[in-house]
């Protein structure tokens, strides 16, 4: 029996995390109704992988090119637009479904009613320690939305796809957040989800460019999002932006450049957050739980 779940693989020019990937959706307990690959580069090595990956399986396996809005969002809504089965199920290229993935949140869907759920997951590091990320009820999401991200991702969330165009899908315009800022849309647009806490999704961590990496992009990206939503309490509204000021510091081009930085740490923060935070701009991450 299939699931009524379509998954979706955006991915940008990694075959290699592709394939591990995509082993990982068809050895599911309970397989998915289809997938869906969405490349945004129309990179022939990516084409490959899907051709031969089809080849062993009788699961609807296809290849869609995105070239109207590159980057995971806009290839994630391209999929959803692709697919015809009642559910779609998210997973970055880089990421595994461990094999009872879907059953579980079908099981989660069915018990709660519900037209969405997110799975707990476990980040696997670079030096192969595992960091358990458990999603708690919704009421403690509901209660501090704005505090952060609690563990959804672009490879834990199941949702019915009329669901997931009511809320409009993941916002192509922000490089970083977006998985944050569509949940906060979706739990503000009323979509009744449920909770598995099951750790059955691996959130891996690679060598290579990621949207985490501290760059200027992030620091964009952030400033996007807080722009967005205005309705962010003060405190969480300071620490993100020192954080895209900690990037910008990080990224600055000459000594002048650093100090007016620093000046602006200084008016948001004080002298000593301030100091401590420059000090400790190299292993400081934000609040932000994927990518």
């Amino acid at each position: 029996m299939l699931s009524k779940a379509a998954c979706i693989i955006p991915t940008h020019g990694r075959p290699d995390h592709l394939s591990r990937s995509l082993d990982s959706a068809l050895q599911q307990t309970l397989p998915p109704a289809e997938v869906i690959v969405v490349d945004d580069l129309d990179h022939g090595p990516t084409t490959a992988v899907v051709k031969v990956t089809a080849l062993r399986t009788e699961i609807p396996l296809r290849r869609v090119v995105n070239k109207t809005q590159p980057g995971a969002s806009g290839s994630r809504n391209a999929g959803a637009a692709a697919s015809r089965a009642e559910f779609v199920a998210f997973l970055d290229d880089d990421d595994v479904w461990r094999p009872e993935y879907l059953a579980r949140a079908t099981a989660e869907l069915e018990r709660a009613g519900a037209d969405a759920v997110i799975s707990g997951l476990c980040r696997i590091r670079h030096d192969g320690s595992v960091q358990p990320i458990v999603i708690p009820p919704r009421e403690a999401i509901a209660r501090r939305l704005f505090d952060k991200n609690f563990g959804m991702t672009g490879s834990n969330l199941v949702i019915r796809r009329s669901a997931f165009e009511r809320v409009g899908g993941f916002d192509p315009a922000l490089p970083v957040f977006n998985d944050w800022d569509f949940l906060i849309r979706m739990v503000g647009s009323g979509v009744e989800y449920g909770v598995v806490k099951d750790l059955t999704v691996e959130w891996r961590e690679h060598a290579g460019d990621r949207i985490s990496t501290p760059s200027l992009r992030r620091a964009d990206g952030i400033e996007s999002f807080l722009a967005k939503h205005s309705a962010m309490p003060p405190l969480n509204r300071r620490n993100l932006m020192a954080d895209a000021l900690g990037i910008r510091w990080r990224n600055a081009g000459s000594l002048a450049g650093r100090v007016v930085l620093m000046a602006k740490l200084l008016r948001l923060l004080g002298l000593r957050e301030a100091l401590g935070r420059r000090l400790g701009f190299n292993k400081r991450q934000t609040v932000e739980v994927s990518g």
